[in-house]
């Protein structure tokens, strides 16, 4: 609730020892002290409860979600372009070695070489997710992001070259500066979502991040077909695609506003964050929803922006907590492996090499399908954050025992292996229904303004480490126990239900302080 008795002059006293707020004079603190007063009455008389301040999906505020996501879409297509020209880049491998350094790679050499180039992307990531909070409150999220896209030519250029110049080690470099560009973005894109979205669609368009992850890899499964750029003429052409969306979003980003959480909670510019705010809404009233990110800044600016190693003690411990279990439990439920076991379960089915791999792709659009559908069920009255991840890795842990049932069976009998395939599409279903979208922007909607940035930044480095994890330990895990590895993720998702169930409160509809008051309840 607005409180009518809040002290305005404390609250500019503290505002002006805030890093990176303009320091204003005396006159300039009163007459900002005054506007915070006039705009705090009018929001008691129209607005009497910052839960009111619900909006709709205006022009300027969907131009400025597809700017942003364009971001989401660099990630996800550097996640699924390597797949298909693997076999094309090894052979080329042996061939660059050879003329840099005359002497002969073996094959299991060139494989190493790109499974380096591939692992790379996810050492990027971590070191991109580490750096997006402290970028996001340096240049702003607009900025952040703006900038990022000389990353993403640059590493552009290193990969779609490479080729021509007959260098391979410029692959590895080129995908190292591409994961460290999505590893910036992965933090970022979900932070600018939540914070100028309407509170009553916070949940769907912060979903809207993975749904553009999904279907990049969609559109990077197909790019790489034979027919299409899969061959070894076009195969440089899969990576210079990279500089379609950078491009694009070089040309849209400008015309967004930044966000005005951050103009007002860093910058200080109160005029500015209100001409954005009402821009975004379309709307010249836009009072309830300032005096309520108000309310937000100054309880924030009543204590110390806090460090990194400050974010695990005190009132921040539990909740930074919460989001570093959510970003594990995405990466640790085992969705990389089904994707990997696809084409395998794919072909115990009885289907060829190029039908499987279409299948694959297939299994790719009913992931983007499900995530679409995810987007809309976050925002429903009869679904919440909390419940739609417990109804999403419990089908998954479901799924899991039934995929490695159905792959003991299958070499006895054939029914066993169109099962496995069901399976499969249940697991990916599920992973989609809430798993797959929520923890992405649900670490933005538990932290005030304050700590929004660090907190991403951690939960973001953890979620590239539990991707590097899964990625380097697999295959020895797969080599080891075959189909019965997905019995390890069986025991992640059944520990991460009884975590979300005890311990993840929901955030559909609250401000800060309700979330905040409900993990007092649950600590």
């Amino acid at each position: 609730m607005i409180m009518a008795n809040d002290d305005e002059k404390g609250r500019v006293a503290v505002s002006t020892a805030t890093p990176g707020y303009m320091k204003s004079n005396e006159a300039g603190e009163r007459l900002l002290s005054q506007k915070l007063s006039d705009e705090r009455q009018a929001a008691q008389i129209f607005n009497p409860s910052p839960r009111q301040a619900t909006g709709r999906l205006t022009g300027p505020l969907a131009f400025a979600v597809f700017a942003v996501t364009l971001a989401s879409f660099q990630f996800g297509y550097h996640i699924g372009c390597v797949n298909a020209p693997g076999g094309l880049v090894t052979e080329w491998i042996v061939e660059s070695h050879q003329g840099l350094f005359n002497s002969t790679l073996t094959k299991e050499d060139a494989d190493f070489a790109w499974s380096v180039a591939v692992s790379v992307f996810a050492v990027g990531g971590m070191a991109g997710g580490l750096l997006s909070g402290w970028l996001a409150d340096k240049v702003g999220r607009r900025g952040a992001l703006l900038y990022n896209n000389l990353i993403a030519l640059g590493a552009a250029a290193l990969m779609a070259l490479a080729k021509s110049v007959g260098v391979y080690p410029m692959i590895v470099l080129g995908r190292l500066l591409i994961g460290f560009n999505c590893g910036l973005s992965s933090g970022l894109v979900p932070m600018y979502l939540t914070e100028v979205s309407p509170i009553n669609l916070r949940g769907m368009l912060g979903s809207l991040h993975q749904l553009l992850v999904t279907i990049a890899i969609l559109v990077s499964q197909v790019l790489g077909l034979p027919s299409l750029l899969g061959t070894n003429e076009r195969w440089p052409l899969i990576f210079a695609f990279t500089i379609v969306p950078a491009i694009l979003q070089l040309i849209t980003l400008p015309m967004c506003p930044e966000s005005p959480k951050y103009t007002l909670a860093v910058r200080g510019q109160h005029d500015r964050a209100e001409a954005d705010l009402k821009k975004l809404r379309g709307t010249g009233d836009v009072s309830g929803e300032m005096a309520a990110m108000q309310d937000e800044v100054a309880s924030a600016r009543a204590q110390q922006k806090p460090t990194m190693g400050s974010m695990f003690t005190g009132a921040l411990r539990w909740p930074m907590t919460i989001a570093i279990m959510m970003m594990l439990s995405q990466q640790l439920s085992g969705i990389n492996v089904a994707m990997f076991y696809s084409t395998v379960i794919f072909r115990g089915a009885g289907l060829t090499v190029s039908q499987a791999v279409y299948a694959t792709i297939g299994m790719g659009a009913v992931n983007v399908l499900m995530t679409i559908v995810s987007v809309w069920l976050v925002d429903h009255p009869k679904f919440g954050r909390r419940s739609l991840l417990l109804m999403g890795m419990g089908g998954m842990c479901v799924s899991t025992v039934l995929i490695v049932i159905a792959l003991g069976l299958s070499g006895d009998y054939q029914w066993a292996s169109y099962a496995a395939i069901a399976f499969v599409l249940l697991f990916v279903i599920s992973f989609a229904t809430g798993p797959g979208t929520i923890p992405w922007f649900f670490v933005s909607e538990i932290f005030d303004s304050s700590a929004r940035g660090n907190a991403n930044s951690i939960a973001v480095m953890v979620n590239w480490m539990a991707n590097l994890f899964v990625g380097l330990t697999f295959l020895p895990i797969n080599n080891l126990l075959h189909q019965y590895s997905f019995l390890i993720f069986t025991f992640f998702l059944a520990f991460f239900m009884v975590f979300t169930w005890r311990c993840v409160p929901e955030t559909k509809g609250k401000t800060i302080e309700e979330i905040q008051a409900e993990f007092e309840k649950r600590r």
